[in-house]
């Protein structure tokens, strides 16, 4: 079995740049609704960390998004760090093994995880509170159209940090 190597720097960048993502999010994007959702960029922060770096990096994110998602009051805590966690891992091992490395793998593996997490949101917090299914995915799907049309702010520049830490590495 060969062992990945995981470049520490690169993961405190990740972690850095996914608190700015988040403070971007909330700040910025918080209080713009299109179609009735928010522009939600956290979920492909975890996917381009796992196309990009790998299931670790892609785990350390997830753990660093659940966290923030946790810190703003959105759903039932701890669940957030533990989904992320496990998405970003298994989404990172998929990459390594079946997907191709490029931005279309980002789109189809995000709009999975939005879907995943908007069905995990319904079930723990909106069914109990009596929301009806029919509205919910209503903003689900409108949800991960927007996540996927705004997705390239997050791919972008982690792509331009991934290789400049690659680089740097070797």
């Amino acid at each position: 079995m060969q062992r990945e190597h995981i470049s520490i720097p690169k993961l405190i960048v990740y972690v850095l740049f996914s608190v700015i993502i988040f403070a971007l999010q909330t700040g910025t994007f918080g209080g713009m609704r299109i179609f009735g959702s928010a522009v939600d960029l956290l979920p492909a922060l975890v996917t381009a960390a796992a196309l990009l770096g790998g299931p670790a990096e892609a785990a350390v994110t997830g753990v660093t998004v659940g966290i923030c998602y946790d810190l703003s009051f959105t759903g039932v805590d701890g669940l957030y760090p533990l989904f992320f966690l496990l998405f970003g891992y298994a989404a990172g091992k998929l990459c390594q093994r079946l997907l191709t490395r490029n931005y279309i793998s980002m789109l189809i593996l995000t709009a999975f995880e939005c879907v995943l997490l908007g069905l995990l949101r319904y079930l723990f917090s909106l069914m109990h509170a009596g929301a009806s299914f029919l509205i919910v995915l209503r903003q689900l799907a409108v949800g991960t159209v927007l996540t996927c049309l705004f997705c390239f702010i997050v791919y972008l520049p982690l792509r331009r940090l991934s290789s400049k830490s690659r680089k740097r590495s070797r």
